[in-house]
């Protein structure tokens, strides 16, 4: 087995995400609140070494890799951007969910399409994409532990169809602003299986706040 420990990131808070707007492509910075959080987390928790760090282009993604890693320049995928909500970008999550259905944004249906975006069915395939040109930079570099800063959607779309782990499925719905999940892949069977092993909650013992204290689930 050629293991590859994966240290994934969602990325610290924005206005939108306080205010519970689903941000997508839009641009929006970490907020001075999300970014106090973010350096307070950095100061108190251990984080694991790492040899190569990926981030989605968006600025919220390379500001929060810039904390947690600062002595690392980060790779920049276009893979690794936030689902493409089209019309309803930086919108509520009511909005979303008359686009395509609650039950199917929160399923991530393959099938649901958002006017004038993308599907899940399309996105899936995009981190995938993503994920395979993470891991073969590890590969082609000799890097057996790298840190990821992406999304939450796009981190539960990847998940879902992705990750193996007895955990809840609740518990990678949302994942906490500036916290993730350290996993790990056999990037000699990921050309393969495209199979994530989900290993434990990082940073390891801070409190994470529950989904439905989430401004964008608190209705659920």
């Amino acid at each position: 087995m050629s293991k590859i420990t994966l240290y994934f990131y969602r990325h610290g808070e924005t206005e939108s995400n306080a205010q519970g707007l689903c941000a997508g492509r839009t641009d929006v910075p970490v907020s001075e609140e999300g970014l106090a959080r973010l350096k307070d987390i950095r100061h108190n928790y251990d984080f694991p070494d790492v040899q190569l760090v990926f981030s989605s282009p968006a600025k919220r993604c390379i500001t929060t890799a810039g904390v947690y890693y600062p002595d690392r320049e980060p790779i920049v995928y276009d893979h690794l951007w936030e689902v493409d909500y089209g019309t309803v970008d930086n919108e509520p999550i009511a909005v979303l969910d008359e686009a395509v259905g609650k039950e199917r944004y929160i399923a991530k249906d393959p099938a649901a399409i958002y006017p004038e975006g993308e599907s899940y069915l399309e996105a899936s395939f995009r981190i995938r994409a993503g994920m395979t040109r993470v891991i073969s930079e590890c590969t082609n570099k000799g890097a057996t532990k790298a840190a990821i800063f992406i999304h939450g959607d796009i981190m539960d779309t990847l998940f879902r169809v992705c990750l193996e782990t007895d955990q809840s499925r609740a518990e990678f719905l949302l994942c906490p602003n500036g916290m993730g999940y350290s996993c790990h892949v056999d990037s000699e069977k990921w050309f393969v299986d495209q199979k994530i092993y989900f290993e434990d909650f990082i940073p390891e013992g801070a409190p994470r706040p529950r989904v439905e204290d989430s401004p964008y689930f608190s209705g659920m």
